[in-house]
């Protein structure tokens, strides 16, 4: 029942807001900067073509002592909510890299703006190296099931 009440009450507000009606202020919500870099992060690696993210020293050397940086490869620069990123990637050999870097920056412009509400005033891609792509588990039973 609860569930059906708020649901109510948010289609209300949403069209009290729709129809020029104030909406009534009880406080701000800040999004750390680490929140926006994993946002950006992830939806780079989700483009086709993405080999990987490239950080800088300090994030290899926390993945060399075994922690995992989901932010890695990305820079954020926050202006209230206006949001600039710059995104470190690898790219997998043989792809288009103008392609792939345009649809990273769609990508990343899309989530951070769909899940925090904040402007994406730019994205920069920076291509910092070509990789193979990674063999598949199956790629990798077939190959050796043939030698």
């Amino acid at each position: 029942m609860a569930d059906k009440e708020i649901l109510a009450a948010n289609e209300q507000a949403n069209e009290a807001a729709a129809n020029g009606a104030p909406q009534e202020e009880i406080g701000d919500v800040q999004i750390a900067d680490e929140v926006l870099s994993i946002v950006a992060s992830l939806a780079a690696q989700e483009v086709e073509g993405v080999a990987g993210m490239n950080g800088n020293f300090a994030d290899g050397l926390s993945e060399f002592l075994g922690s995992k940086n989901v932010s890695k490869g990305v820079r954020i620069t926050v202006e209230g909510h206006v949001v600039s990123a710059e995104v470190f990637v690898n790219i997998e050999y043989g792809g288009c890299i103008p392609e792939i870097a345009l649809e990273i920056q769609e990508k990343v412009r899309e989530a951070i703006e769909n899940m925090t509400g904040y402007e994406v005033k730019i994205v920069d891609v920076h291509v910092q190296g070509v990789q193979r792509r990674r063999k598949t588990e199956l790629e990798q039973s077939l190959e050796a099931e043939n030698n």
